[in-house]
């Protein structure tokens, strides 16, 4: 795990031995699983450090000290997994819409001996997330929804002064970031704010937007 330890330096995080042993072995079952079952299109374990872990770590800063998360389309796990990794004390939902990966989920959650996590195999819809409760201090996406729709379904989700965190590529299509600002407001949240960052080791660049509850 000595890139993951480098690259955590970069991004200014020192991992606790318990949590890296922990990455170490997601990294292993995330490879076994994948052989059976596409969880990931990415095989080496340098372009799995890299693109999922470290990618993943690069929101800490953004939470704030955030106790509770929703991972809204979590995948295999990313980035809401890792995030109670380095985090244990975070009361953790992983919503995903995919058998196969929820039973992945499910399965990587008990065997790294987790608590305070829970899988929702669920295709969120707008109803669905009005209704939901408790009320979280940050909803987080990776890539799944365009921005105007995550905005619409993590709004209702989150408490007051609560934030939804958007992890996306630096090349947005022409007028999401535009209508999504338009929406905000409606949805009772404030500016977007974008924060683009580096992968550490590749320097591929990537782009957080950030809303917060009013």
């Amino acid at each position: 795990m000595a890139l993951l330890t480098e690259g955590a330096a970069v991004l200014g995080l020192k991992l606790a031995p318990a949590t890296l042993a922990h990455l170490q072995l997601y990294l292993e079952e995330l490879k076994l699983w994948n052989a059976k079952t596409n969880l990931t299109g990415l095989k080496t374990d340098r372009d799995i450090v890299i693109k999922h872990f470290l990618d993943s770590l690069a929101v800490l800063p953004f939470l704030n000290g955030a106790a509770s998360l929703v991972d809204l389309g979590s995948g295999a796990g990313f980035p809401g997994l890792v995030l109670k990794l380095a985090r244990p004390h975070l009361a953790l939902t992983l919503v995903e819409a995919r058998q196969r990966k929820a039973a992945f989920l499910e399965y990587l959650a008990s065997r790294l001996g987790l608590t305070g996590v829970q899988v929702v195999q669920t295709h969120l819809t707008p109803n669905l997330a009005q209704k939901w409760e408790p009320k979280v201090a940050a909803v987080v996406s990776r890539a799944v929804f365009i921005l105007p729709r995550l905005l619409e379904l993590a709004a209702p989700m989150l408490a007051p002064e609560g934030v939804v965190l958007a992890l996306k590529g630096v090349h947005l299509p022409l007028g999401e970031l535009e209508t999504a600002g338009s929406a905000a407001p409606r949805l009772g949240l404030g500016p977007l704010e974008k924060h683009k960052y580096f992968l550490p080791i590749s320097g591929e660049p990537r782009l957080l937007v950030r809303a917060r509850k009013a």
